[in-house]
């Protein structure tokens, strides 16, 4: 099996939060950064049994067909929602084959689809090698928008009527994470402690989620009511260089981040595929992303079912575990 720093593991998931919260969709305030923060050390909480599983030595071909069944349609599902989430953020960014109609969108899906075969061909120690060069490139941006907006910003937007609950932005924020399934595949082929890994990751995405929501409330804040996609529309308006135009760098980002995260869905889906179906030995990455981009024309994005996708999220996250404590309960009974 490949192998994977903990730095590496953090970059590849990192992206995948990234890009999720640049398609979020909707209306957001304070009350969202700090509820997907918390959210964010919640998740940890609840992922460090998992952690221990794989320091003691289980892996998932330890576990029954079930469990890796119910993985690999978490994977597929989040990576639908991907294909999904980047169809709906063309109604903002420029695609210029999105505004062709059905055609446009199935081509942009495909060339992104074909894009992830070619970066996945190579392993998983490979794209998780190029993804640290990535997440740097996009922390890069994230530094660039967020000074820009301290600079520009009114603060007065920070305290405008927030209209929501933390208890619903908590849920908002775990609808956002279907990156736990890939988590929970690729936690295996950390070199790292396991639990260290995770505490660097979980971290690492509530500063993210904080940093780069807050920003978008600094900036958007004052006309929040007509935007449909405040952190996008926040890269847009932020400029601060007087000829270097911010969304452009931003949607080069947004591009590179894409063929990313989708790959690593895909990459995650083989992994199972392969231990569940070992007979399909021949384009398992490839059937993945087909089923994904398949399943992104049909689907809707997080945003807009954020209760099921957060079920997914939790149920990725605590079935490898839930299963190692109900096969010890039953060895406990059968040698009694």
């Amino acid at each position: 099996m490949n192998r994977i720093s903990k730095l590496q593991l953090a970059a590849l998931l990192l992206i995948g939060d990234a890009f999720a919260l640049f398609c979020l969709h909707g209306r957001i305030c304070v009350m969202t950064a700090v509820g997907f923060s918390a959210g964010s050390l919640m998740q940890l909480f609840l992922a460090l049994p998992l952690a221990r599983a794989y320091d003691r030595g289980r892996t998932l071909a330890d576990c029954g067909t079930i469990v890796r069944l119910v993985l690999l349609a978490c994977v597929l599902m989040w990576g639908g929602a991907l294909f999904a989430m980047l169809r709906e953020a063309s109604e903002v960014i420029y695609i210029p084959y999105e505004r062709t109609g059905i055609f446009g969108r199935l081509a942009v899906a495909g060339l992104v689809a074909s894009v992830c075969v070619y970066v996945s061909s190579s392993g998983i120690k490979a794209l998780a090698r190029s993804a640290v060069i990535a997440a740097g490139l996009g922390a890069v941006c994230v530094v660039i928008v967020t000074v820009s907006a301290a600079l520009q910003s009114d603060m007065g937007n920070v305290i405008r009527p927030a209209g929501s609950s933390l208890w619903r932005e908590l849920i908002r924020g775990f609808g956002a994470s279907g990156g736990l399934g890939s988590f929970a595949v690729l936690l295996g082929f950390t070199a790292d402690d396991r639990t260290d890994t995770a505490v660097l990751y979980f971290t690492c995405k509530a500063v993210l989620s904080g940093v780069v929501l807050f920003t978008a409330v600094l900036v958007t804040g004052g006309i929040m009511e007509v935007l449909g996609f405040p952190v996008i529309s926040a890269a847009q308006l932020s400029q601060p260089f007087p000829v270097q135009r911010t969304d452009s760098l931003f949607l080069v980002v947004f591009s590179v981040f894409a063929v990313y995260t989708a790959a690593v869905q895909a990459s995650a889906a083989e992994y199972l595929a392969a231990r569940t179906f070992p007979k399909l030995k021949r384009f398992r990455c490839t059937l993945a992303l087909v089923i994904m981009a398949a399943a992104g024309a049909v689907m809707s994005a997080p945003s807009r079912n954020t209760e099921l996708y957060a079920a997914a999220s939790l149920t990725a996250l605590l079935i490898v575990p839930a299963e190692g404590l109900l096969k010890g309960g039953v060895r406990k009974r059968e040698r009694a």
